[in-house]
């Protein structure tokens, strides 16, 4: 069971700081501009790794269908990124993304570009990245896959801290609505 849990703690940071690199990579190519999403100082963001987690613990015992989970990616990255969005908005008047500019979209919330993207990242992530971070996770020692999960939990919990004392609302953390 620890090995699993260490694991799951590996594919969140992993996938946390690779979805902070893809928005920066976004926001690059479409404005020229650095932007820190999110909430948090540090290079991480949090939903792409509850994201990525919950997705492999759903999805892990079909990796051999990628259509289907491609279909289901699709479906519950969409459901999440819905409610996810219409709450923030709702409860806490904060605007994350806003897809009001593109086809198909509901909202602002989720759209048909996005639904597909989940269902691209899903499907890669659950059939193809996640076995292969898998193998190399378990290449490491024991001491060395707890001593990497505890640095950075430890440097997640004080960015947290940090954050909710000195909130990020830098220009372009999040839209006006």
């Amino acid at each position: 069971m620890a090995n699993v849990i260490s694991l799951l703690f590996f594919f969140y940071f992993v996938t946390s700081i690779g979805g902070y690199l893809w928005e920066v990579i976004i926001f690059l190519w479409k404005d020229g501009t650095f932007r820190n999403r999110g909430f948090l100082y540090g290079p991480w963001l949090p939903v792409y790794g509850v994201g990525a987690v919950v997705f492999y613990l759903l999805f892990f015992k079909i990796k051999n269908r990628p259509v289907s989970v491609f279909l289901l990616s699709t479906l519950v990255g969409s459901g999440l990124e819905l409610l996810i969005g219409w709450s923030l908005d709702t409860f806490w008047g904060l605007r994350y993304w806003d897809y009001s500019d593109y086809p198909y979209q509901l909202w602002g919330y989720i759209c048909l570009y996005s639904a597909l993207g989940f269902g691209i990242a899903g499907m890669l992530w659950i059939c193809l990245l996640s076995r292969l971070l898998k193998m190399l996770w378990f290449k490491f020692s024991g001491t060395f896959r707890c001593a990497f999960n505890t640095l950075l939990i430890l440097l997640l919990l004080l960015d947290v801290s940090a954050a909710l004392i000195f909130p990020n609302t830098g220009i372009g953390i999040t839209f006006s609505g």
